[in-house]
């Protein structure tokens, strides 16, 4: 029975698929497109306010060649995690004067559009916007009138330099008496926390930092400190830490922490914690005292140790120094934003030397951060100290480690690295120098007596100089190209030279520059700053794109 229901169902089933077939199979071939751009229309860089965008591509299609009355046309960047499309185009070739967006790297994508079907095609390219002053090192001096004054070294980004004079109108303010600058560093998505510091003889200023570095405000109208406890005068700023650094960071990311800042003024110590929605820095409790209610303040040394490498949301852990007891002191808090307090550090036998040097009967000359290592919580810092009495005034080198969380977020405490006495009979004219400047990459301390600049390596006790062509103005370190580069300033009589050195050599130190490392200068700089980056406080409104 089953067997013959089966031959039925078949005989069936064969009759249904034996149907003469009429159907139409005339199919229509959809328009494929293919988009091209030249090799010299891609991945542009540009700079803003200057150039133009142009592209002309090529649109052709399988059906409908390179007609194009069935196409529409979009240029549009892409931004965000929400994908926020700012149009900048709607014709085949795009023209657009860069004028609205901020310096960075972009993605640019052009869209066609079949019109009969409504199928898309889309082809996207790289474009790098610049402004002229987007990069570079910051130079503050003073002219010979005594004013200060403020160039830039700008680097573009085909590494090329140049130097653009007068960056800062000073012609209403009439600043006297350069001293120094303090940029924070700059971070992506960071920028309200970045704060570019001119620091005179007569006054603190607050300036943009972006392109046009105008004057914002005075130190204490700008900051919200309560120093009323400690002194009646008028808060001037001389630290504000940590200073920017890059090691194993880019030159576009050299802020060293957006959580916690502090800073130091002739007066006080404070530490605070930044605001996450705005920036915002509120100092209220100076810490510079060993009581929290204490109302016996020290006079600290205006700079704090700081490891460069303090990670960038850890918590900072410095070292300050008391001009009052001659100690190096450090936060009594483990917070050092909790800080009301300073403790002083315990010194041991067979120390390689003491943090009390009223012990010793020693000062503070000089300090300094260190770039030493890649790995964050070992870098160095350093100062240099020297007798306060005696007919033969020694020197003296210290290197430790302030203090900083490691990888596996446990603190380490202040550890002394080393101790060293300069041999003035090598480092010849050491007591006359008027400026130092210390290397991250060799235990070398740059000094400078008139137009000498000597490089004395402190660890194989051996000297190098150079001599330049008129008295030096200033040495820096430099924060961002390597830690062997450094900078030289000289001046005589509105005439003077930056050059960019570079310390080489393994037991005696080896001093090198480029020509073209070199640049001619008007006034006498005193300060070099690295910047990167526009500040949102100058930004220009950007043009209504579309939202899709």
């Amino acid at each position: 029975m089953r067997y013959g229901l089966f031959l039925l169902l078949s005989l069936f089933m064969w009759q249904a698929c034996d149907v003469e077939d009429k159907g139409n199979y005339d199919y229509d071939y959809q328009n494929g497109v293919t988009i091209t751009f030249t090799d010299e229309e891609m991945n542009q860089t540009l700079e803003k306010g200057v150039d133009t965008l142009k592209i002309h591509p090529t649109v052709k299609g399988d059906i409908y060649g390179d007609n194009e009355d069935n196409y529409e046309y979009k240029w549009f960047f892409c931004s965000g995690k929400e994908h926020k499309h700012t149009e900048v185009g709607t014709t085949k070739n795009l023209t657009w004067p860069v004028v609205s967006f901020k310096p960075g790297n972009y993605t640019l994508y052009f869209q066609v559009i079949d019109k009969s079907t409504g199928l898309e095609w889309i082809k996207n390219t790289g474009v790098t916007i610049f402004s002229e002053l987007t990069q570079g090192w910051v130079l503050l001096g003073e002219m010979d009138n005594g004013e200060a004054r403020m160039d830039m070294l700008v680097q573009k980004p085909d590494n090329s330099i140049v130097l653009v004079e007068n960056i800062f109108d000073n012609s209403e303010l009439h600043l006297k008496g350069a001293r120094n600058l303090i940029y924070t560093g700059n971070r992506s998505g960071k920028e309200n926390s970045a704060h570019l510091w001119l620091m005179t003889d007569e006054k603190d200023m607050k300036v943009t930092w972006g392109n046009n570095f105008i004057p914002v405000g005075e130190f204490h109208e700008m900051m919200v400190i309560e120093e009323m406890e400690v002194s009646r005068e008028i808060p001037r700023i001389r630290d504000m830490f940590p200073r920017q650094s890059n090691f194993g960071y880019g030159v576009a990311m050299t802020m060293r922490n957006y959580q916690s800042r502090g800073i130091i003024t002739d007066s006080a110590i404070y530490m605070t914690t930044i605001s996450i929605s705005d920036g915002s820095e509120v100092y209220v409790n100076p810490m510079n005292r060993y009581n929290a209610y204490s109302k016996e303040f020290f006079k600290p040394y205006p700079m704090a140790f700081v490891q460069l490498g303090t990670r960038v949301t850890g918590n900072l852990l410095p070292l300050f120094y008391d001009m009052d007891e001659e100690c190096f002191v450090r936060p009594g808090s483990l917070y050092g934003s909790n800080a009301t307090s300073c403790v002083k550090l315990i010194d041991y036998p067979g120390d390689k030397f003491p943090w009390n040097q009223a012990s010793v009967k020693r000062t503070i000359v000089y300090g300094e951060n260190l770039r030493n290592s890649p790995t964050d919580y070992m870098c160095d810092c350093v100062a240099l100290m020297k007798d306060l009495e005696g007919e033969d005034i020694n020197y003296y080198i210290y290197r430790f480690r302030p203090g900083a969380k490691t990888m596996f977020n446990t603190v380490n405490n202040p550890t002394k690295v080393n101790g060293y006495t300069i041999d003035k009979a090598v480092a010849v004219d050491f007591d006359k120098a008027t400026h130092y400047a210390f290397m991250s990459n060799a235990y070398v301390v740059l000094y400078s007596v008139g137009s000498t600049l000597y490089a004395y390596n402190y660890s194989y006790n051996t000297l190098s100089s150079m001599e330049m062509e008129s008295d030096i103005s200033c040495l820096k370190a430099d924060a961002v190209l390597s830690n062997s580069s450094f900078w030289v300033t000289t001046y005589s009589g509105q005439k003077g030279e930056l050059k960019l050195l570079q310390l080489g050599g393994a037991q005696k130190p080896e001093l090198n520059y480029a020509e073209e490392d070199c640049w001619p200068v008007t006034m006498k700089v005193v300060d070099v700053e690295w910047k990167y980056g526009e500040d949102p406080a100058e930004e220009e409104p950007e043009e209504e794109g579309e939202e899709e």
